[in-house]
C-alpha cells in the first residue's frame, strides 16, 4: 500500500496560509513581515599584546587606517564583501558582493499579486528556512487541466534567497490531484521557471515575470496538451522498463549491462548475477524495482497503465510518494534539485516511446 505524501512545499514546518486573502496576512501568518539589510563585513583577527612599545605604536596605527581593537583581536573591514541581516533582530543571513541587490520580501509577495490578480492568489503555504535565508510561497492557479478526464492542479512557487546563496526563482508546478505527483516538465524549448540574481535590474525583471513565464493560461495550455499527448500513446510493459531505466542508469551503466549480457528488466526483477556482473550499485537497482512496481499499483496508476502517461507518472511516483526524502530537503529536490531533472527527464524521454 502506497501513502500519497502531499505538496513538496506542504512539509512539516510550512505555514498553511489557504485562509489568508492577501499577500499582507500571509506576510503577517508565516512570520515573513520582516526587512533585510546590507552591511560591512568585517573580519576578525587575534592579536598578543604583549606591551612593547613598538607593538603599541603600530597597533595605534592600525586604528588610524580604520581598523579596531577590542580585547584581544583587531577587526578590519573586508573589501569588497557584505553581509545582510534582518533588522528586526540584527541577526546576520548570508556573505556577498558589492552588486548584491537586496529583494524584499514585500516586493516578491506583490509579484504574486500583480501575477494573480491582485489579491485573488489562491494562496497554500508560505515559510522561511532557519532565520530567514531563504523564504517561498506557494499559491494555486485558477486554471487545472484535465488529461482524460484526469485532473491537474497548477501551481506557482516563488522562492528568495538572503544569503547570497541563489537568486529570485519563480516556478510552474503542476500537479496530479490524485496521488499528488509533482510533474515538472520543460516542454520542449520552455521551461518550467525563471529565475534572476541578485543585481540592480532584479526589480525589473519582476516585473514582467509574467510575461516571461507565460503565466496559468500559455503553460497550462501547453502542459494539458503535452499530457494529453502522452495519455494517447501507448506502450508495452517492455517499453516501461527500458523507459524507467534509461531515465534512472547512466549510458555506461546501461553498456555494461549489455556488454556482460543482461538486461534492464534483469535489474527490475532484482537478478543478483545482473547487478553483480553490471557493477549497477544496489540502490539504483531498488529504485528501478520499486518505479516498475509503481507503476501497476501505485495511486491512480491503474486507470493510465499502458501509456506513456502512466509511464511518467510512475516516476514522478516514486519521488513524489516513495523516496524517503523529507522536509525542506524534500521541497528543494523534487522543485530545484536532482528529483526535479529526474521528472523533467522523464517528460522528456516519454514522447519517443
Amino acid at each position: 500500500m502506497y501513502k500519497v505524501k502531499g505538496k513538496p512545499w506542504a512539509y512539516s514546518g510550512a505555514i498553511d496560509v489557504s485562509d489568508c486573502a492577501t499577500a499582507k496576512e500571509v506576510m503577517l501568518k508565516a512570520g515573513l513581515n520582516f526587512n533585510v539589510a546590507k552591511c560591512e563585513l568585517v573580519g576578525k583577527m587575534p592579536i598578543k599584546l604583549t606591551g612593547t612599545d613598538e607593538e603599541l605604536d603600530r597597533i595605534i596605527k592600525e586604528q588610524k587606517e580604520g581598523a579596531h581593537v577590542f580585547d584581544t583581536d583587531i577587526y578590519r573591514k573586508c573589501d569588497n564583501a557584505f553581509a545582510t541581516y534582518r533588522t528586526d533582530y540584527n541577526i546576520p543571513l548570508g556573505v556577498v558582493k558589492s552588486k548584491y541587490t537586496i529583494v524584499q520580501n514585500n516586493d516578491a509577495f506583490n509579484f504574486f499579486d500583480d501575477a494573480i490578480g491582485k489579491n485573488s492568489a489562491i494562496w497554500q503555504t508560505a515559510g522561511f528556512w532557519r532565520n530567514g535565508e531563504r523564504i517561498f510561497v506557494s499559491a494555486k492557479l485558477p486554471n487545472n487541466i484535465l488529461v482524460k478526464g484526469d485532473p491537474v492542479e497548477n501551481y506557482l512557487v516563488f522562492t528568495n534567497t538572503h544569503d547570497g546563496s541563489g537568486g529570485v526563482k519563480i516556478l510552474f508546478i503542476p500537479i496530479r490531484v490524485i496521488c499528488q505527483n509533482t510533474l515538472n516538465a520543460a516542454i520542449r524549448t520552455s521551461s518550467n521557471y525563471v529565475s534572476f540574481r541578485h543585481t540592480t535590474s532584479v526589480h525589473n525583471k519582476i516585473s514582467v515575470a509574467q510575461e516571461i513565464l507565460g503565466i496559468s493560461k500559455i503553460k497550462s495550455e501547453e502542459f494539458g496538451q503535452y499530457c494529453n499527448l502522452l495519455a494517447n500513446i501507448k506502450v508495452t510493459d517492455e517499453d516501461v522498463i527500458q523507459f524507467i531505466g534509461e531515465n534512472i542508469l547512466t549510458e555506461d551503466e546501461i553498456q555494461r549491462l549489455k556488454d556482460t549480457g543482461h538486461t534492464i528488466k534483469d535489474i527490475a526483477y532484482r537478478s543478483g548475477l545482473a547487478l553483480t556482473d553490471s557493477k549497477i550499485s544496489s540502490r539504483k537497482m531498488n529504485v528501478i524495482s520499486d518505479t516498475y512496481s509503481y507503476y501497476f499499483d501505485g495511486p491512480g496508476q491503474r486507470d493510465i497503465l499502458g501509456t506513456a502517461w502512466g509511464a511518467v507518472n510512475a516516476i514522478s511516483g516514486y519521488y513524489s510518494n516513495i523516496d524517503n526524502i523529507e522536509g525542506t530537503k524534500r521541497f528543494d529536490s523534487i522543485c530545484y534539485g536532482d528529483k526535479s531533472r529526474k521528472i523533467e527527464n522523464a517528460f522528456a524521454l516519454a514522447e519517443a516511446l
